[in-house]
């Protein structure tokens, strides 16, 4: 799995993202399209074997203050995989190559926090198998409660 940061040159793949489902998620295309009006967004895409699979946000802007005060993070948000290649482990390994991914790009995060609709229990066990702890707090967003998970990636450090 290999993760990239998004630029001009994946358009198309954007462009032929399929994500059917997008009541949790937001289109990858909608995504790109607002992180380009944003400094504190980054697109990040996914690839396995050269095929684009997932796609998600890392937004260190004022959004984040709603999982957390914490200097140092990150918030992931639109996570998705495209829907052509669900059930086929994608999701787990790209965000298992996430903190390799930060330490490269990102070496002063320390952790990546998110938000998941507490009713959408294949991405809250998705996001626990890779790591993501609940932090057991919440807040009310715009399609009901998001719990908080964070995924600490200060044990880096010490490789």
């Amino acid at each position: 799995m290999k993760l990239i940061q998004y630029s001009a040159e994946y358009a198309q793949g954007i462009t032929d993202y399929v994500l059917r489902d997008d009541y949790y998620s937001k289109q990858p295309l909608i995504a790109v399209k607002q992180a380009a009006e944003s400094q504190s967004s980054f697109p990040i895409l996914a690839f396995h074997n050269g095929i684009l699979v997932s796609f998600f946000v890392l937004d260190s802007g004022s959004e984040k203050s709603k999982y957390t005060l914490q200097k140092n993070t990150m918030l992931l948000k639109s996570f998705s995989t495209d829907t052509r290649y669900v059930g086929q482990g994608f999701g787990s390994q790209a965000l298992s190559a996430l903190p390799t991914f930060m330490a490269t790009n990102f070496p002063k995060i320390k952790a990546v926090v998110l938000g998941v609709n507490q009713n959408n229990l294949p991405a809250i066990r998705l996001y626990q198998k890779c790591g993501f702890k609940d932090t057991g707090r919440k807040y009310l967003g715009q399609i009901g409660w998001q719990l908080i998970f964070v995924l600490s990636l200060s044990k880096l450090d010490s490789k």
